[in-house]
């Protein structure tokens, strides 16, 4: 026994006070202690020829470190000894006062007791069991708290885990509120928007005609005013002649002086003036209407505040302020992306509660703008870190909803009830007359899709149906396009788009060239971001990538369609 326990004792003479393992070629320094030969020769002083003791901070010459042979031997035969010798061997319990073995276990006390100690006074009194028997009892009991803690350990994880999906059910309210808010704005501020434009439009037209009625007044007048002058130069000459002369057909003469009328035209019709006077109206009302809403808004927001902030503690307060603070600020001049909740309890993307609405412009700016484009032909094969790749994630997540504009669809097409969907009609007109409306696309058989893109991000499809799989051009474009004449679709002259009929499919790329693309899809998935001016293109069947255009946009950006033979058929979803 007291070999075993020598042995066990060994390994703790030989290890190396600074890595803590066995010595490795052992080495002894001046002051006599030991150490790895590799550990004190990276311990340094203030000088390469000097070293300190870790153990006693003793200095010592560099030069005096040498090795030790007898640790050397010892640690080789340590190594060599067998692992189980190493153990030291169980010791028997024994009385410290009597010397004699323990066999017996106060459960009193909870000392372990000798047999002299069992019948002793101290003890005699006492619930005293053998060894193995308390044991044996104890480990029931230390089971018995064991189930009692698993139990325990049960209930915590049950508690937490309702708490998490708790706080993820309230996050996800929170988000979906937030959504509401975002929608309800963004709804009122369309409605605004729109208000606006149809009385701006409404004054435009006004302009317009009275420009028309300007004209007209401006000839009459001049007219009959070149009339008047005649006459009068005519009976002046006349005063001039003979008598025999001036008599002659002087009663005609002065019957058509005499029967001379002007006619003056009316400057502004009643009509229009009514239509002014009516626009006025509207103008007044709108704003009495919004200066009444600004003033209970302003009102409610502010006793809404209040009340926010009476019901706070000082560290929410300032946990308010501060995330205030930090909240990014809404341009003036665009709206926020309106981006999809998502259940945090199932990861899922929960329904927009954003509202489609889908009004034809009634007016858009045609000044012209220089454009900067080029394309990126990214293949299919590009891997999940890919832009393309992220982008065609992105395209899984988010389908805004998308209507077609009957306002600038050419005559030929047919556009559904629903706005959802546009055919070429299989019988062309030999004769189609050009359409005065300057919204129109004419002669190119094309038509825009609503909303238009300002800020942030669109994404929607579109199904390619017809004779022979049909023909189209499908893509984006740029407000100020021309509608009339011939279209040169290319990003130079702010088209964006992709070919596709029977069974080629191509970019539409600079100079009017086209490249092929390898795939050919029947519906086709478009991703816009107008921030990044990318364009992104997949095949919305099987997610495979197709082309990606980069663009820097001059203004506003429309989804595009052109149909190219009779039969096609175009349907957006959602």
């Amino acid at each position: 026994m007291a070999h075993q326990q020598f042995s066990g004792k060994l390994q703790e003479e030989v290890i190396c006070p600074i890595c803590m393992d066995i010595l490795q070629y052992p080495a002894t320094i001046d002051c006599g202690h030991n150490f790895c030969l590799s550990c004190i020769t990276q311990t340094r002083g203030a000088a390469d020829s000097i070293l300190k003791c870790p153990l006693c901070n003793k200095i010592v010459r560099r030069g005096t470190i040498t090795p030790n042979w007898l640790l050397v031997n010892l640690v080789e035969k340590i190594q060599a000894m067998d692992p189980s010798e190493m153990q030291p061997e169980k010791e028997e319990l024994r009385c410290l006062r009597h010397g004699e073995k323990c066999h017996y276990f106060c459960e009193v006390d909870g000392k372990f007791l000798c047999v002299v100690c069992c019948q002793s006074k101290d003890h005699k009194t006492h619930n005293a069991t053998l060894i193995e028997e308390a044991a044996q009892s104890y480990q029931e009991r230390i089971q018995s708290q064991i189930e009692v803690l698993q139990q325990k350990e049960r209930e915590i994880i049950q508690m937490k885990s309702q708490g998490e999906h708790r706080i993820n059910v309230f996050m996800t309210q929170v988000e979906l509120e937030k959504q509401k808010v975002i929608t309800a704005f963004n709804q009122l501020h369309q409605v605004l928007m729109e208000e606006k434009s149809f009385l701006l439009s409404r004054i435009n037209w006004l302009g317009q005609e009275i420009s028309k009625g300007e004209k007209f007044y401006v000839v009459s007048t001049k007219m009959q005013l070149d009339n008047l002058r005649k006459l009068k130069d005519s009976l002046k000459s006349r005063q001039c002649l003979p008598p025999g002369q001036l008599l002659q057909d002087i009663k005609i003469a002065l019957c058509r002086s005499e029967g001379f009328s002007f006619l003056n035209p009316t400057p502004v019709s009643m009509g229009l003036e009514k239509k002014l006077s009516d626009i006025k109206s509207r103008h007044d009302s709108l704003t009495e209407s919004l200066k009444r809403f600004k003033d209970n808004l302003q009102a409610d927001s502010k006793k809404d505040k209040s009340k926010f902030l009476r019901g706070m503690t000082e560290e929410d307060r300032k946990s308010w302020h501060l995330s205030e603070k930090n909240y990014p600020k809404v341009n003036k001049t665009s709206e926020p992306e309106l981006t999809p909740p998502v259940d945090r309890t199932t990861k899922s993307v929960l329904p927009n509660p954003k509202l489609s609405i889908s009004l034809s412009p009634l007016f858009r700016s045609r000044n012209t703008a220089s454009f900067v484009s080029y394309s990126s032909n990214l293949d299919s094969s590009d891997n999940l870190g890919s832009p393309g790749a992220t982008n065609i994630e992105e395209l899984k997540t988010v389908i805004d909803t998308l209507t077609l504009d009957a306002a600038s669809a050419h005559p030929d097409l047919i556009i559904s009830q629903d706005l959802k969907t546009v055919t070429l009609t299989p019988v062309l007109q030999s004769v189609c007359a050009e359409p005065t409306d300057p919204e129109r696309f004419y002669p190119f058989r094309c038509v825009l899709g609503l909303p238009g893109l300002c800020s942030g991000c669109q994404t929607w499809e579109a199904e390619l149906q017809g004779p022979g799989g049909g023909g189209c051009v499908v893509g984006v474009a740029s407000e100020p396009v021309p509608r009339k004449g011939m279209l040169q679709i290319e990003p130079l002259s702010g088209f964006w788009a992709l070919r596709i009929a029977g069974s080629e499919c191509q970019a539409l790329t600079a100079a009017g060239t086209r490249e092929d693309l390898s795939v050919c899809p029947r519906k086709v998935g478009v991703r816009v971001n107008h921030e990044c001016g990318e364009i992104v293109f997949c095949d919305a069947t099987t997610s495979n990538h197709l082309y990606t255009f980069h663009a820097s946009f001059p203004g506003q950006i429309f989804p595009f369609f052109r149909l190219l033979f009779p039969g096609t058929q175009i349907t957006l979803s959602p």
